[in-house]
């Protein structure tokens, strides 16, 4: 025998010795047994589980290879390739022969329930990280490549009907109760439902007293939907984290500056790097059998609300409901990893997928968790043509429910993340919708959709899209501005603290990218839909809106940012005024009732002929084609028909034209003379200008008075008290002459 034998089976021996309390000595006196497994392939899996027990042993061997790779920086491309091939040839030996060891083991009925028995408390023990038993993740890693290898046989959509959903709340081998509060769908309803379901678990009660029961209970499910369910909780707990924790590396690294310190921190990340690289980017297999375990998964999951249609039921299944939320989460994780990958979901069926995301992203009331919206929608973005290492662009252009649904789901969620939670927590999230927006325009077959959503059916939701964005834009700005300014100061601390301002001047760039970002789907609604910025309950608020981003732009008292500020932060703002002077002007193209001057005049917080000039004169330096030189043009025009409009608002609106104005005449807000009002239901029947509660009533559907729930089609016009105003303006105006 080998040297390098002998000590494969010495170690193996001193384990052994030992009780039998991790998996890799159960599965390796297994495949010792069962199986003619080289003693390099043991060796080799020895030093992947437990390290430090082999390496003074591995010093010289020819595992040292192995070794040196997760310690030298210093090794050519080639030589990286190379080591990862061999590593993943082994890697992927090793699995198949433990797999084929636990297929024979399982195929016997005096060993199957023993085999699930072991592979449950293996999970089990490591999903509680309090427990000194918890493995490591490497580790789990390969038990996720075993666990796939097993499920290989009944990854057929066709098959989903044997996966049985009382399983995750009624087996009492894999422990899932912990994940109570983390439900696709965590609400009172559900719970209630559980409890009375399986109230012997709500009780904690055991209804197994003992290994036999436990195992006589467990085994009344199918041994595919065992298999299914375990391996779905071995990979949220093993693959799925080494996805994350390899995207959390790929951040810090890359967040690094260029200090020495920094360098060092960036040389600790690039060497733990390569370990994920070597056991993940490099394994076409294990991606592959991942993707396909997950589309059955979502398969199933469809299968549990009546398949793949729209719109869903009106009363969500409880069985859908009731299920873990990593179900979902962990297929998103591994559809966003598997972009990263050159080609590797070419030929992968994703149209259930699809189906899934389109349904799913923008129905709160079947998936609570912003979280899981978010990344639904990084998936979308990460299958954008511009974006994918793979070929997707024919998900998009043909795929029947995105046609139908998908632009209208994307404005309804960016709408309604306002709602739930504050801009800063999901910047991410806006930049990826307004990138996708912006891209289906660009799709002639979701074109028609765009405009039935903006001219017909959802016109509600499209405003209410156009008044975030617009908001979002000018607060983001303000933020990126106030944070340059902290960061200014911070800049003069000691050494010790340069990682700190490095960080938040890669905070500062992420803002003032995702303001570029809106802006420039602004102007391209602006120049795609002009007429709904025009509405008389939009035009006034988009232009004081606009007319304070020209003003943060522009202002004397911006001259504190330098050239060289500009340039660390990325802030480019001559661009962003380009952004700007492009809505208006696209706006003003469009407005053949000529109210777009006369809204832009009427702002008295932002607006001055001077400012507005201003803004024109850095268009004017900074032109570099034609284009630049139209919009700079119609620019100047727009300002002056803005400041004869404010020069004739001024003479016939003024209090000395139309003398003394009834109280009945002026909204109670704005403290104005209405031109429309309209009466608000009771118990407030307050009258109001209609342009003032329709503006309300984008960002607070509630009666400003009474704090009640209040829609626009709520209102009542005052007709009669209308006839009255046009009247006493008339008369006034006759008299003045």
């Amino acid at each position: 025998m080998s040297k390098i034998g002998y000590w494969a089976r010495y170690i193996l021996a001193s384990t052994l010795s030992n009780s039998f309390d991790c998996w890799e000595d159960g599965l390796l006196l297994l495949a010792l047994s069962v199986t003619d497994l080289h003693p390099f392939v043991v060796l080799l899996f020895l030093y992947i589980c437990n390290p430090i027990f082999l390496l003074p042993l591995l010093e010289n061997s020819m595992l040292r290879p192995f070794i040196e790779l997760s310690n030298s920086p210093l090794l050519s491309d080639s030589q990286l390739l190379s080591s990862f091939s061999t590593i993943k040839i082994i890697m992927n030996r090793l699995y198949d022969g433990l797999a084929k060891v636990l297929f024979i083991l399982l195929e016997r009925p005096d060993t199957s329930e023993n085999v699930l028995e072991y592979v449950a408390e293996v999970i089990n023990l490591s999903a509680d990280p309090m427990d000194d038993n918890t493995l490591r993740a490497g580790t789990l890693l390969s038990v996720s490549a075993v666990m796939l290898r097993l499920c290989e046989p009944f990854l057929d959509a066709n098959l989903t009907k044997r996966f049985d959903p009382k399983y995750v709340h009624c087996s009492n081998r894999l422990k899932l109760s912990g994940l109570a509060a983390r439900r696709i769908s965590s609400s009172e309803e559900v719970s209630e439902w559980l409890d009375s379901k399986y109230p012997a678990k709500a009780e904690g009660i055991n209804q197994y007293n003992d290994a036999q029961q436990s195992q006589d209970a467990s085994s009344s499910h199918d041994e595919i939907c065992e298999r299914f369910f375990l391996t779905a909780r071995v990979l949220n707990l093993g693959l799925i984290n080494a996805f994350i924790e390899y995207e959390y590396l790929v951040q810090v690294n890359s967040a690094c500056g260029k200090g020495v310190r920094e360098l060092e921190r960036r040389l600790f990340y690039s060497r733990k790097m390569l370990r994920y690289e070597a056991q993940l980017l490099e394994d076409n297999k294990l991606i592959g059998n991942a993707l396909s375990f997950y589309r059955v998964m979502i398969v199933w999951l469809l299968d549990l609300v009546g398949g793949a249609k729209m719109p869903l039921p009106p009363i969500f299944p409880m069985e859908f409901a009731a299920l873990p939320q990593f179900f979902v989460l962990d297929a998103m994780e591994v559809l966003i990893f598997a972009s990263w990958i050159p080609k590797a979901l070419d030929g992968v069926m994703l149209e259930e997928f699809m189906d899934f995301i389109v349904m799913f992203m923008a129905s709160p009331e079947f998936i609570k968790n912003q979280y899981l919206s978010e990344k639904m929608v990084k998936v979308l973005n990460c299958w954008m043509p511009s974006k994918s290492l793979s070929t997707t662009a024919t998900l998009f252009e043909g795929h029947q429910l995105s046609l139908e649904y998908l632009v209208r789901n994307l404005l309804k969620l960016y709408v309604d993340s306002e709602f739930t939670s504050s801009v800063h927590e999901f910047k991410d999230f806006h930049r990826h919708i307004a990138e996708l927006l912006e891209y289906l325009w660009q799709v002639p077959s979701h074109r028609d959709a765009w405009r039935q959503i903006v001219e017909e059916e959802e016109k509600d939701v499209f405003l209410n899209f156009l008044n975030f964005l617009i908001d979002n834009s000018i607060n983001l700005f303000d933020e990126s501005l106030h944070q340059i300014l902290d960061h200014k100061r911070q800049a003069v601390v000691a050494a010790e603290e340069f990682t700190k301002v490095s960080f938040w001047s890669n905070i500062i760039r992420v803002v003032i990218g995702l303001v570029s970002e809106h802006l420039r789907l602004l102007a391209f609604a602006s120049e795609h839909f002009t007429a709904p910025f025009l509405l008389p309950e939009m035009v006034g608020s988009v232009a004081s809106r606009l007319n304070r981003f020209l003003l943060q732009l522009v202002s004397p008292q911006r001259q504190f940012l330098t050239l060289e500020d500009h340039e660390i932060y990325e802030s480019r703002p001559k661009n962003l005024l380009k952004q700007i002077g492009r809505v208006y002007v696209h706006l003003a193209r469009g407005d053949t009732k000529s109210v777009f001057p006369a809204a832009i005049s009427k702002d008295s917080q932002s607006y001055n002929d001077e400012l507005f000039f201003a803004a024109a004169n850095v268009l004017y330096n900074y032109r570099i084609d034609d284009g630049d030189e139209r919009i700079f043009r119609e620019f100047i025009q727009l300002g002056a028909k803005a400041k004869f409009a404010a020069s004739e608002a001024d003479a016939m609106y003024t209090e000395a034209t139309l003398g003394e104005i009834p109280d009945e005449f002026i909204d109670p807000i704005n403290r104005t003379l209405m031109k429309d009002p309209v009466l608000l239901p009771p118990p407030s029947n307050t009258i109001i200008d209609r342009s003032v509660i329709q503006r309300l009533l984008l960002t607070n559907n509630t009666d400003p008075f009474t704090r009640l729930a209040l829609t626009a089609d709520m209102l009542r016009p005052a007709g009669v008290l209308k006839a009255k105003i046009e009247e006493f303006v008339r008369s006034r105006m006759k008299d003045s002459k």
